[in-house]
């Protein structure tokens, strides 16, 4: 009876050990995997969201955005570093048992026009700046990227990015995907012989579209409210309709390398042919605010019917001038290209997918020219070659001037292990719950700053994780495991 007893005690206190030891090895893997701080994530997340929805439209520049960071390093006593380009570095030392481990970087962009559509991110970069794990070098910037002009990144020290850094790039989006190549991107221009005259018309409308919310060039680029594809519709309607008509004049508000913004322009014509103009006018007001009312609130499309002589322009483009801006408009139009069933479509894409963009970004009319700079996207060389020949054939046939003003090549990071580490990290410190955890692999079908990243150091191991904003705060603490662990995941089982 006592061997029973003593047995039966003997088989309780293992199993006791056991939940002690289950127990023990729960809370060290908590304490391990759970590293972000919710609290000062969900604190600066908000901040960029507040100060972006103020009753007084939001951040006005760049300085109010880079004021509101460096407020916050100095309020939780962060060092930090304002370069000559506009770059916010956090640099943390490695620890000094971690010395030799290979430096990490995190990038974020700083823009203050998609601040707010880009808050978890930002808060991403700074909770990851704030955290006190130990750890190799620890680098975070927010680079300047105005105007999507990537200042910052043209500018960067290289001393930051070394042939051994593991980078890591965060944007916002649609869906959560881990990215190891994107687009190139080329600078184009076509310029139109221009003349001026003496208007022959009677009468003139003055078209005014505005408060369009401006974003970086992508794959949405044909849902996005574009001002010159408007003016285009107009003028093709004239053309088509065979009236006699010319542009007075045109200007664009661009946005550097992002969408325009607004634009205005007369086009002087004579007044039996108003009403069947306006009339059309009208209709593509109503076609706008179906399709962006909605989304863009602040956007205004209007015209004005110039019927004093007094105010009337007295010079106008040519006919000729102005069937070649009409043609060109119509030609070379903003939108995106799709592979076909003909094209040899790279692994991973389908029939259907983006493999290039073209983006009118810009019109700059003087007496005696009218150019219009063009943005392409694409794969690699064939792909955007294949836009960029398109294009150069519209100006060919209206006998116009084409030329590529630069290039920044695509990124392509052939290196798997920063990639592979990462997400087995992410599967490792995750419940199985998280649906990020079979993190996706595939190639951006846009134009990244992983391309000026690259192109500091060709042999740092780069990768791009865009996050939808639900899965941000995992994927945030998924980087500061990887940073803490450097790879070594087998201390989170």
């Amino acid at each position: 009876m006592n061997k029973l007893f003593n047995s039966n005690k003997f088989r309780i206190a293992i199993i006791l050990a056991a939940i002690l030891i289950v127990a023990f090895i729960s809370i060290y893997r908590s304490r391990s995997t759970k590293l972000l701080d919710r609290d000062a994530y969900s604190s600066f997340r908000s901040s960029i969201e507040d100060a972006a929805a103020t009753d007084d439209g939001g951040f006005k520049s760049q300085k109010e955005l880079t004021d509101l960071i460096v407020s916050w390093a100095e309020e939780h006593s962060l060092e930090y570093k304002v370069d000559k380009h506009g770059n916010i570095i956090f640099n943390r030392p490695a620890v000094k048992r971690k010395k030799n481990v290979t430096p990490t970087l995190i990038a974020v962009s700083m823009n203050y026009e998609t601040a707010a559509d880009n808050a978890q991110v930002l808060a991403s970069a700074a909770s990851i700046a704030l955290s006190d794990i130990e750890s190799g070098r620890r680098t975070v910037i927010f680079f300047n990227d105005e105007q999507n002009l990537a200042n910052g990144y043209k500018g960067i020290n290289k001393k930051y990015i070394s042939s051994k850094t593991k980078v890591i790039y965060l944007d916002q989006g649609a869906s959560t995907y881990l990215s190891t190549g994107s687009f190139q991107q080329r600078y184009t221009d076509v310029t139109i012989p221009a003349k001026r005259e003496d208007n022959p018309c009677d009468t003139a409308v003055r078209i005014s579209i505005s408060g369009i919310k401006s974003n970086v060039i992508g794959p949405g680029i044909n849902k996005h409210p574009d001002p010159v594809s408007a003016l285009s519709s107009l003028l093709t309607r004239l053309k088509s309709k065979s009236v006699d008509c010319r542009l007075a004049d045109i200007k664009v508000e661009n946005n550097g390398n992002m969408y325009p913004v607004a634009l205005e322009a007369t086009i002087s014509l004579n007044s039996y042919n108003l009403a069947s103009f306006t009339g059309y006018i009208d209709k593509r007001i109503k076609a706008w605010e179906k399709s962006y009312g909605s989304d863009y609130e602040d956007i205004v499309f209007t015209y004005e019917v110039v019927e004093d002589e007094e105010k009337m322009p007295d010079k106008v483009y040519s006919a000729e001038t102005t069937d070649k801006l009409t043609g060109i408009l119509y030609t070379i139009r903003s939108g995106s290209y799709r592979y076909s069933e003909s094209d040899a479509i790279p692994e991973g894409k389908e029939v259907g997918d983006t493999y290039g963009i073209n983006c009118i970004t810009d019109i700059k009319a003087s007496d005696d020219s009218i150019r219009i700079p063009v943005i392409i996207q694409g794969v690699n060389d064939s792909f955007t070659e294949r836009i960029l020949n398109d294009n150069k054939a519209a100006a060919e046939l209206y006998e116009c001037s084409y030329a590529q003003t630069g290039l920044v090549e695509e990124f392509l990071n052939n290196k798997d292990k920063l990639s592979r580490t990462f997400r087995n990290t992410l599967e490792k410190v995750n419940d199985s719950s998280v649906a990020e955890s079979s993190l996706s692999h595939i190639t951006d079908n846009y134009f990244t700053p992983c391309s000026y990243l690259q192109g500091v150091n060709s042999q740092a191991d780069i990768i791009h994780i865009r996050t939808k904003g639900s899965a941000a705060p995992d994927i945030t603490n998924t980087i500061l495991c990887y940073i803490k662990a450097k790879g070594n995941t087998s201390i989170f089982k």
